[in-house]
């Protein structure tokens, strides 16, 4: 019988199969360096997009921050403007208020009755004067309260007053006023 040496042939075998395992795993190796390479490229891309995105935003937020900045000077402008207004209103109202008050004390004051200090705090008003008696402040009380613009009127005061040999009453009236 024939004896063949099958060891070279294995040796043979086995040193191919050794070159494709390595072949294998290089190519694995390589293909993993790709993979890695792509990734890595591909995360250094997507960093350098948000980072462009937020430089984007920055600049953006800092527009809108100075708008704001000008919207808040307009409104403090505003508030401001507002406020003189509602204090102008009040002095016309006040300044009308006070000049028909004293048109319509005027028409209200009696003949023989003297006012000689008026004081107007909110809706009071506080009269002191001189009258020739205790009936005519009683008129003059009935007088004033006639009028659309008081309320009620309250004596708060009366005494003797005399001025030269001319015996008089002087007296204190406080009125609300409906303003």
């Amino acid at each position: 019988m024939i004896q063949i040496n099958l060891l070279p042939l294995r040796e043979a075998r086995r040193k191919e199969t050794v070159r494709f395992q390595i072949s294998v795993f290089v190519l694995t190796i390589l293909l993993a360096l790709v993979v890695i390479f792509y990734l890595k490229w591909n995360a250094t891309q997507r960093e350098r997009e948000l980072d462009q995105e937020i430089r984007t935003v920055q600049a953006e937020i800092a527009k809108l921050n100075k708008v704001v900045g000008e919207i808040n000077k307009i409104k403090k402008e505003k508030e401001r403007v507002e406020r003189r207004v509602k204090v102008i209103e009040s002095l016309e109202r006040g300044r009308m208020g006070a000049a028909r008050l004293l048109n319509e004390l005027s028409k209200k004051v009696p003949d023989k009755v003297w006012i000689e200090k008026m004081d107007k705090k909110g809706a009071s008003l506080r009269l002191e004067g001189i009258a020739l008696d205790d009936e005519t402040i009683a008129d003059f009380m009935t007088m004033l309260e006639t009028s659309p613009l008081v309320k009620k009127v309250e004596l708060e005061l009366t005494e003797r007053h005399q001025i030269g040999d001319v015996r008089l009453k002087k007296f204190v009236l406080r009125c609300s006023l409906a303003l």
